[in-house]
């Protein structure tokens, strides 16, 4: 059975930025999922958070956005649509780590698959400490895939 792990989208967007900082680890994510060692599931939000990013990019044309976005949703990840759980859950960790809903889906959707979250988000990390189960991806195991 692979490994399952959710992604943030400051681990997707070294996939496309890779002169970042860690991008070598983000694409050793990247390589384990292609080889079928990982199983990656995100958010529907990350999709448009990507877009996003790589929309104040400003060397990239609009149409080199959206390919980027389009060959993310080719890689078939698992993309997971909202529910009334998920974003209950996700409202009680954003209180309780004074983080915002957008950053805690994420955490919210790991500790629902029970899987790790991986964070290129040193910041995001240190506060989900207490979970358990969030890593930085500049420390995280599983970067070796």
């Amino acid at each position: 059975m692979n490994t399952l792990v959710v992604l943030d989208t400051s681990v997707i967007i070294k996939w496309f930025r890779q002169e970042e900082v860690l991008a070598e680890k983000a694409l050793a994510l990247r390589e384990a999922y292609l080889d079928g060692r990982l199983d990656v599931f995100l958010p529907a939000l990350a999709i448009y958070e990507l877009a996003n990013v790589l929309r104040y990019k400003s060397e990239l044309s609009t149409e080199e956005v959206a390919q980027a976005v389009e060959s993310l949703l080719d890689m078939e990840l698992e993309i997971v649509a909202p529910s009334g759980e998920l974003i209950r859950r996700s409202v009680e960790i954003a209180r309780q780590y004074d983080e915002t809903v957008y950053d805690a889906v994420f955490v919210a959707l790991a500790e629902s698959l029970g899987a790790p979250l991986i964070t290129a988000d040193e910041v995001l990390a240190s506060k989900m400490a207490p979970l358990g189960f969030v890593r930085f991806l500049g420390t995280s195991e599983l970067n070796e895939g």
